[in-house]
């Protein structure tokens, strides 16, 4: 089993979420393309404005409507209490799953930041890094210094972003078509996005 792993605060979900998923899964041969909302995200705790149910009811129907195969939610870091640290998250999927190689799937300018992350040497140890970048897009290889296993995942560049969704919202111009039906269908419904609370 081959299991990819997409964390985020999904706030809101997008389809370049989506997008990279499918990209990342056929490049890796990866069976299921775990995605994960963040419950308190250590480093946007105060940008995370959709409440938790509402984040998760976005993943979890826009999964449903992709009819992708490879692509399922896990909720584990919502019921966990406190900061959502993924090197807890790798080592209970690692215990759930221990013939699976685990591959966490994240941007490739995320690198520069990853040995901040709580326990990194850890982490790294336990997953293989995918970093996911545009096909044109050099990636300084200083930033995969120490790192053992990490593989450099070409991605349709799609110009989409969580935080000019809410920008869009707030502004009253269309997003309509830059996230899946069921994450726009919430957004009217519930009002999200409108002003901070």
């Amino acid at each position: 089993m081959r299991l990819g792993i997409l964390g985020g605060t999904f706030d809101p979900l997008h389809s370049g979420h989506l997008i990279i998923a499918d990209d990342a899964a056929a490049a890796l041969s990866l069976d299921r393309v775990l995605f994960i909302p963040a419950g308190v995200h250590p480093f946007k705790t105060s940008e995370v404005e959709a409440p938790a149910s509402l984040r998760l009811r976005m993943v979890e129907e826009s999964i449903t409507e992709s009819g992708s195969e490879l692509f399922a939610v896990d909720d584990r870091e919502l019921r966990r209490s406190g900061p959502s640290y993924t090197v807890d998250t790798v080592a209970e999927l690692r215990e759930a799953n221990p013939e699976a190689e685990l591959f966490l799937l994240v941007g490739s300018d995320i690198l520069a930041e990853i040995h901040e992350w709580y326990r990194a040497e850890e982490l790294v140890d336990r997953v293989t890094l995918a970093a996911l970048a545009r096909a044109d897009v050099a990636v300084d290889p200083d930033w995969a210094a120490g790192f053992d296993r990490i593989r450099y995942v070409p991605v349709t560049q799609v110009e989409i972003s969580s935080t000019d969704i809410r920008a869009r919202v707030r502004e009253g111009r269309p997003f309509r078509y830059l996230v899946p039906a069921p994450v726009y269908r919430i957004i009217v419904e519930h009002s999200l996005y409108k002003g901070r609370n």
